[in-house]
């Protein structure tokens, strides 16, 4: 304060103005927040400095949108669709309902039969609307109208409740969504990458299962398709027989694992050693991008359909389930695959062969998943 008062008198002001004037901010800051603690003025004002700000973040994440929207406009346009617009709209709007839950009874069946409807749903626009389209451009379309409607999603969801708070005057609705809006905004950010990602083709971290699973595969003469959009073939590794299950590459798919490992099991009459499953798992934060873990259960990312198949199999032979997991955030797990994520696949598969090694001997067969995402990953 000395040298403040110092500074004041050497440019001609005096100590005691210098004390007025600080005297009168301390009043005004006061005052100002005697104003905000009012019911009425008070909230109006946090109201505008809420909204303002989260309609700003709400202007990212439509922007976010609309840049995938055209992303899959120009793709849309270059095969040659005539109306990308009503397309692109449609699959935005696209949605699905929950099955009932107070009545549990086969509620995973239920939920499979939900989910696969709109898989065959968007698959069956995209072949409308390009007709004799490749598979793996089919893949590409089919995971962009994805990202659009989550994204259209998140921004409908955030923009009713901006709207209700204003419309009910309502501070608490827009503490909460401050709360949450920065973590919208950051997954919004990441899906908006990822389009990019998937569109050109490229591994995305999620792919670490399917590129462990491709590394085996290549020394395999038998592959058949246990399931739509999934691979199967056959391996020797040190007398044992290896059943490697990936999705079917080099698609943007993630298959149907869970039921091409139980119609393995069924067609192997049950006669599996152990079932290890690879997969790509979100970290922790203070955890580093590519470490490794290894675990018990099946480690998929499922809702519960595919997931749920392979438990209920294991359970009905007494089959053990092995999990091996390399660790990324989610923006690492949907966009271009990072070295330290590839070079984790060297050490899973160290960890995958000692498994294989101290727990099974030779001639027992072992069935090994590689869960996620085969985007660029062939096999």
């Amino acid at each position: 304060m000395s040298i403040l008062i110092a500074l004041a008198s050497s440019s001609g002001i005096s100590s005691n103005s210098y004390t007025f004037l600080d005297t009168l901010l301390f009043v005004g800051i006061f005052l100002f927040y005697m104003i905000l603690a009012l019911p009425g003025p008070g909230t109006k004002i946090s109201m505008m400095f809420l909204s303002r700000g989260i309609e700003a973040q709400l202007a990212q994440i439509e922007n976010y949108l609309k840049d995938s929207k055209k992303k899959m406009h120009d793709v849309l346009s270059s095969k040659g669709v005539q109306k990308p617009e009503e397309v692109i709209d449609r699959i935005s709007e696209i949605f699905t309902i929950d099955p009932v839950s107070v009545e549990p009874t086969d509620i995973i069946g239920r939920m499979r039969l939900m989910m696969r409807t709109t898989e065959d749903k968007i698959r069956d626009i995209m072949e409308l609307a390009v007709p004799n389209i490749d598979p793996v451009t089919r893949s590409k379309l089919e995971v962009s109208a994805e990202v659009v409607n989550s994204l259209n999603m998140i921004h409908k969801v955030i923009r009713h409740y901006l709207i209700s708070a204003k419309k009910t005057n309502s501070v608490f609705i827009l503490y909460q969504l401050q709360m949450v809006v920065p973590q919208l905004v950051k997954i919004s950010e990441a899906y908006s990458k990822a389009m990019s990602t998937f569109m050109k083709g490229i591994p995305v971290g999620d792919s670490l299962g399917p590129l462990v699973a491709a590394n085996l595969l290549m020394n395999s003469q038998n592959k058949w398709n246990p399931s739509r959009d999934t691979i199967a073939g056959e391996v020797e590794f040190e007398g044992r027989k290896l059943i490697v299950v990936k999705a079917e590459g080099p698609m943007a798919t993630v298959g149907r694992p869970g039921e091409a490992v139980a119609n393995v099991v069924e067609e192997y009459k049950g006669n599996i050693k152990r079932i290890i499953t690879v997969d790509a798992a979100l970290k922790l934060e203070g955890e580093e991008t590519g470490s490794v873990a290894e675990g018990t259960g099946v480690a998929m990312g499922d809702p519960g359909p595919e997931k749920i198949a392979i438990e209920r199999i294991a359970v009905k032979y007494g089959i053990p389930i092995d999990a091996l997991i390399v660790k990324m955030g989610m923006e690492e797990a949907i966009t271009e695959m990072r070295k330290s994520v590839y070079d984790a696949s060297s050490r899973i598969m160290q960890m995958l062969k000692r498994i294989i090694q101290e727990r099974t001997h030779p001639g027992d067969i072992v069935v090994v998943v590689g869960v996620g995402n085969t985007s660029g990953v062939a096999q």
